[in-house]
């Protein structure tokens, strides 16, 4: 159904109208964003009461939050999932998947190749897959079980992407590993995006990757190999390859504030993508989720497993952009560049997603003063609205 916001603040984020008015079509495709233009008679108005439009956060990198898992057997968690994120500004995701073995990453990926590329009623669109190893370091595992890490083989991405229905949109690999780039070619050949994560790869090895089609940094920092004087590692590989896009996690957890701020100042913010990595107990005061054969628990802005080990974040996309702009990492327009603009473009949807602008998608979230959701809507269809 057609429909106008009037009165607002519109961020597209390449410029800026005060007020200006948005208007989308019968498709719930923006038909125009600028200053001023008078809504066509008949559409459904509603008066921002200038609050600030921005292109909906695109999260390409999240495990679950409010509770529900998007590791799941259960199709109808992601959907629920889907329905509760769009409260924190949130209009496209990537469901991001670990298991235990194999045999259950499969039925996950199933559960969750069964909704790809749809949009719940009332929710935000599930736009794929992030396959978060098994090809990885056990080095480097982090919180993932060790029973899920495996030596890359052509076998399993088959076995995996078919389950799957074709949905895996990115996956992390360790390029170190034996086998490592015979797997990412036969990714990259089926579209998917490949990362390089929880890796123990040295510089060197790292820029090889990059220079191989491996276009994506996993949650820098954060399950790599560290940078050191004398072994800088794949973090500076990748920020010194300038098609590279790298994740991070502004959480003041994962990554101290100074850290986010020299990474976005030396790789720029058209290469930063921000994520929450958020685990199932996001975004609700306590809780716990399975990780393996353990539990990891939510103490205060950490979730953590039993030994100490981060295990996920506790944070949402809206609080991540406000750090950005309150650590004085970015202006609040880059914090939007870098939680829409950049993870569409990731995810081959530079035409479609995130920008206002004519032709795009109306995914739009409406923020207040201080930068928390008031509205949200996905594909023109107003699916939160703040009490």
């Amino acid at each position: 159904m057609a429909g106008a916001i009037t009165n607002a603040r519109i961020l597209t984020p390449d410029e800026s109208f005060e007020p200006g008015t948005l208007i989308w079509d019968d498709d719930g495709r923006i038909a125009s964003a600028a200053a001023g233009p008078e809504p066509p008679p008949g559409v459904e108005v509603t008066d921002a009461g200038r609050l600030t439009l921005v292109p909906g956060y695109i999260d390409i990198h999240v495990h679950g939050g409010g509770g529900f898992s998007l590791a799941t057997r259960d199709s109808s968690e992601i959907e629920s999932y889907s329905r509760w994120v769009v409260s924190r500004g949130v209009t496209g995701f990537l469901a991001t998947i670990f298991a235990s073995g194999h045999e259950e990453a499969l039925e996950f990926v199933r559960a969750a190749g069964y909704v790809s590329d749809w949009r719940p009623e009332g929710g935000a669109e599930i736009l794929g897959i992030n396959l978060e190893g098994p090809f990885i370091n056990s080095r480097r595992r982090g919180a993932l079980p060790e029973s899920w890490v495996r030596e890359p083989n052509l076998e399993d991405l088959a076995a995996l992407s078919t389950a799957s229905d074709f949905s895996i949109k990115l996956m992390t690999l360790a390029p170190e590993t034996p086998g490592a780039e015979g797997l990412m070619q036969r990714a990259t050949e089926e579209f998917i995006v490949v990362s390089l994560g929880h890796s123990d790869a040295t510089y060197e090895e790292a820029e090889r990757a990059f220079n191989l089609g491996t276009s994506h940094v996993t949650h820098a920092y954060n399950g790599l190999r560290p940078f050191h004087h004398r072994d800088p590692g794949p973090v500076l590989a990748g920020i010194n390859a300038s098609h590279v896009t790298l994740e991070l996690i502004a959480d003041g957890v994962h990554l101290h504030p100074e850290t986010v701020k020299a990474t976005i100042r030396e790789a720029g913010c058209d290469r930063i993508a921000l994520i929450t990595d958020a685990v199932p107990p996001a975004g609700v005061e306590t809780g716990s989720y399975q990780v393996g054969d353990g539990q990891a628990r939510r103490l205060g802005d950490r979730v953590l497993m039993g030994d100490g080990t981060i295990a996920g974040s506790a944070i949402t996309m809206d609080q991540v952009v406000r750090n950005i702009f309150s650590w004085q990492a970015a202006s609040l327009e880059d914090a939007i560049r870098m939680a829409s603009t950049v993870p569409a473009r990731i995810l081959g949807l530079a035409e479609s997603k995130g920008r206002l602008a004519t032709g795009y998608d109306a995914d739009i979230t409406a923020l207040d003063g201080e930068g928390k959701v008031a509205m949200t809507w996905v594909a023109g269809r107003l699916v939160y609205k703040r009490a």
